[in-house]
């Protein structure tokens, strides 16, 4: 049976042991606080390849703005669409990618968060994340009108 003095030692080793712990965990918690933090500031701009449609994307793909230029007025329905969806895709892909930036920031090199984000929209999209796709076509015989010339739905 261990004496008095061994036993004192051992509930010292244990509590210095559990001071560590806790000093860890808080470390750690701040740094969650701060990754935080830097999240929610994560925003990302995109133009369509025509420059007419720019979308701002934030945390998560959350879209904060979507403006247009006086050329997206020229545009076709379909040539609109795929501005937008565009426009959209870049930014929304470029926030994520500022997301996993920050995230791997925080865990360090042991989880290759913004590699593999990156691999992920490659093979989404087919491309590298950061280009741009080509310029959208129009598929539409744009006659000036969505109405036809008659009043038949």
């Amino acid at each position: 049976m261990p004496d008095s003095a061994e036993l004192l030692d051992q509930m010292r080793q244990k509590l210095e042991f559990f001071e560590q712990a806790n000093r860890a965990a808080e470390a750690r918690a701040a740094g969650y606080d701060a990754m935080g933090t830097e999240l929610r500031t994560v925003e990302a701009s995109a133009q369509s390849p025509d420059r007419s449609v720019t979308v701002v994307a934030g945390l998560s793909g959350s879209i904060k703005d979507i403006r247009f230029t006086e050329d997206a007025r020229r545009l076709s329905p379909t040539q609109l669409s795929q501005a937008v969806m565009s426009a959209l895709q870049q930014a929304v892909a470029a926030a994520a990618r500022q997301q996993a930036e920050i995230v791997q920031s925080h865990v360090g090199t042991d989880i290759p968060v913004a590699e593999r984000v990156m691999k992920t929209q490659q093979e989404i999209f087919g491309r590298p994340a950061d280009q741009p796709p080509r310029p959208p076509v129009d598929d539409d015989e744009d006659t000036g009108s969505i109405f036809r010339g008659d009043d038949r739905w």
